[in-house]
């Protein structure tokens, strides 16, 4: 049996011989060779003879890279060729598996926050410029993988195929596979030692508070068991959708059609309003990540008589009201502006905002909204695709208490950072001055933990 990663090349060998025991011969042309899933009939390869290779005689090879998204599992590679104008053939099976390691493939939590940009931004009241971005940004990323530690998991959607020993090295009920950190929303796939186990065959625990689901348990009720493999090692592999939960907020639209390479997504009102740098959302079947954000001309302008430079000066006239939605950054000129109501083709909004200057707008002046989005295409374990204007977008949502950790503590880093990690507090007068590292966000801390961190698995010894 040979042994393949999704993505990566294998030489396939097939070797002819003028009758069973006897020498190696040629056959009377280039064999063909044809690949399908043992599990499904499904063609991986169809047949060619282009590539095959004549290193010796009665041998031919064939160089086959699978597709790095080829669901893995066995896969037989069968060779057909004529010896003397009969038809002889040779079969070699052949196990696909995707990379084990985040960094293999495009699985690295890099980048995935489970706060955006925006969200500290507005917490602090701060001005979007290039430089405290870049701060904020590291803050996120720290803040996050903090949160990760403190709660022993990893909360985000992974799309991925992991391997897993069989039995364990520490030895196991026979029935159970153990996850332990390795949590699972749902299920694709599971082959134990290149046989595909069916979905009645296994169990998928705790089914009454799953996902995250951190065992998987064969049914007694069936056939099926783990293990039968070569070895112990890698012997399980399960394909599936990895994480906490995948609770996801539709996030508006796409208002363009996307290619598999383009970075910059133009999207709607409401998804420029929903959506933030480091959002991780979902398009069709692919993820991405929102890495940056920029102004576009909504093609509408201010409308009546436009607007003053007074403050009480809010009411913005457009020709489409639909088009915008609450929570929406416009650009006018050099003045930002927040939409906070929507009354038919009446837009309410905060002048001056992000810290921009208030100024006179004329009727006719063009609208530009934050609607070009930079994404990161094909994240956490997805593949790029085509999408069509208007399909919609869902945005994925960490955790209520997650998120609001990872945005204090960022925020705290940041103030920190400021003062040379040296600021101070006094709980009360005279009493020792502290780290700023105040009661309220430890507090933050425990209940989060308590919430959703994992907690130590306990067995007799």
């Amino acid at each position: 049996m040979t042994t393949v990663i999704a993505g990566q090349a294998v030489a396939l060998l097939a070797q002819f011989y003028d009758f069973e025991g006897g020498t190696l011969g040629d056959l009377d042309a280039t064999p063909s060779i044809t690949i399908t899933s043992v599990a499904t009939g499904a063609t991986a390869l169809a047949a060619t003879t282009s590539g095959v290779t004549h290193p010796g005689t009665g041998s031919y090879g064939y160089a086959w890279t699978p597709t790095s998204t080829l669901t893995p599992g066995l896969y037989l590679a069968l060779w057909t060729g004529l010896e003397a104008g009969s038809p002889v053939t040779a079969t070699e099976t052949v196990t696909v598996t995707a990379p084990a390691a985040a960094d293999a493939t495009n699985t690295s939590p890099d980048g995935v926050w489970y706060a955006t940009r925006d969200d500290v931004q507005r917490a602090l009241d701060s001005k979007p410029t290039a430089r405290n971005s870049a701060q904020i940004d590291r803050a996120l990323a720290s803040a996050s993988r903090d949160v990760e530690a403190l709660c022993h998991r990893k909360f985000f959607p992974m799309q991925a195929t992991r391997y897993l020993d069989w039995p364990p090295r520490q030895g196991a009920t026979p029935w159970v596979l153990r996850l332990d950190d390795q949590e699972l929303i749902s299920v694709s796939a599971i082959t134990s030692g290149g046989t595909a186990l069916a979905e009645g065959e296994y169990n998928l625990e705790p089914v009454n508070f799953g996902p995250p689901f951190n065992r998987v348990e064969i049914n007694l009720g069936s056939s099926a068991s783990f293990g039968g493999g070569d070895t112990y090692q890698r012997d399980v592999q399960i394909a599936g959708l990895w994480g906490y939960r995948n609770t996801e907020t539709t996030a508006g639209a796409l208002a363009e059609a996307l290619d598999t390479s383009e970075t910059g997504v133009d999207v709607n009102g409401a998804a420029a309003a929903a959506l933030g740098v480091g959002s991780v959302i979902r398009v069709d079947s692919e993820r991405m990540v929102v890495t940056a954000r920029a102004m576009t001309d909504t093609g509408q302008n201010v409308g009546g008589s436009g607007l003053t430079a007074q403050a009480n000066s809010v009411t913005l006239t457009v020709s489409d009201g639909t088009a915008f939605a609450v929570d929406e950054v416009l650009l006018i000129e050099s003045e930002r502006m927040l939409i906070v109501d929507i009354a038919g083709n009446q837009l309410t909004v905060i002048r001056a905002w992000d810290g921009s200057v208030l100024a006179a707008h004329t009727a006719g002046v063009d609208i530009y909204a934050s609607r070009t989005l930079t994404v990161t295409r094909g994240a956490l374990g997805t593949t790029a695709a085509t999408h069509a204007g208007g399909t919609t977008i869902q945005r994925w949502d960490p955790p209520a208490l997650v998120r609001d950790f990872v945005i204090g503590e960022a925020m705290n880093r940041l103030l920190q950072e400021q003062a040379g990690y040296a600021r101070t507090s006094k709980a009360s007068s005279g009493s020792k001055s502290v780290s700023v590292e105040t009661l309220s966000l430890e507090g933050l801390r425990t209940r989060t933990y308590n919430a959703h961190g994992r907690k130590a698995r306990t067995r007799a010894v």
